[in-house]
């Protein structure tokens, strides 16, 4: 599948629409509940970490930084309240989102994907919030469902950008072969992505007939969940066919 990125303007609209989400979830359930497909985590951690990072990429995007701005440079005004966690998180997103909407999306500034531009921050924040929208409402015992235009702009996303994942994930480099090619897709539907594993990187390729392996998953949406490590291959959801090793080496090193 081509790399075609959505409007700007609905990655803003998608930030904002996930963040005031969170938010609702969190002032209406216990913020001490766990979130079960990352039980390092309570519902309180996944407000927070979306409220910390929503400050961060603001800041960036607003001084169009050209090196990653240290995290330490950015007052995130984190109150010392947890309870304060939810009005902090949707508070704090007045300015992020007047942020965003001002951007230029094609203005440079520092990536640690490919781009190079604003856009790409403001993709990766959608993607940011769409999952920890999901993580939250997990916890909260109710997930609701993705848009599918934009989960399956997630998948891409994702794989475009774990090759870069490696420099502050180490275990992406051993995501190496010798050509081999994993298909993935949705099932009854033209949705697809291949990604082929070379000596020296990996990447996304145009469609071959027999990849070598296939990940595939009843929605956009599952698949989406599958890749962020939201659930596992095991899900009822997902198929996957070919060389096990192949797909093996694949789900323990595509983590970012």
């Amino acid at each position: 599948m081509a790399e075609d990125t959505l409007p700007y303007s609905t990655y803003c609209e998608a930030v904002s629409r996930e963040v005031t989400r969170i938010g609702a979830v969190a002032r209406a359930h216990d913020l001490s509940a766990a979130v079960p497909c990352c039980p390092e985590w309570t519902l309180a951690d996944v407000v927070k970490h979306v409220g910390v990072l929503q400050q961060w990429f603001a800041a960036m995007i607003d001084r169009r930084s050209p090196e990653r701005l240290p995290f330490q440079d950015v007052d995130y005004g984190v109150p010392a309240a947890v309870a304060d966690y939810p009005d902090w998180l949707v508070d704090r997103h007045v300015e992020v989102g007047k942020v965003l909407r001002a951007a230029d999306p094609d203005a440079a500034m520092w990536t640690w994907g490919p781009g190079g531009t604003v856009r790409f921050w403001v993709r990766r924040m959608a993607m940011e919030c769409l999952i920890h929208r999901y993580d939250a409402e997990l916890a909260a015992g109710s997930p609701t469902e993705f848009d599918p235009v934009l989960a399956a702009d997630g998948v891409a996303e994702f794989l475009v950008n774990l090759p870069s994942a490696v420099t502050f994930t180490p275990g992406v480099a051993e995501l190496r072969g010798d050509g081999r090619t994993i298909g993935f897709g949705v099932w009854g539907t033209e949705v697809d992505w291949t990604v082929r594993l070379d000596p020296d990187s990996f990447g996304l390729v145009p469609a071959v007939p027999d990849p070598d392996a296939t990940v595939s998953a009843e929605t956009v949406e599952a698949l989406l969940l599958l890749v962020y490590g939201r659930i596992g291959a095991d899900d009822p959801r997902i198929k996957t066919t070919g060389d096990p090793a192949l797909l093996e080496r694949w789900f323990t090193y595509s983590k970012f």
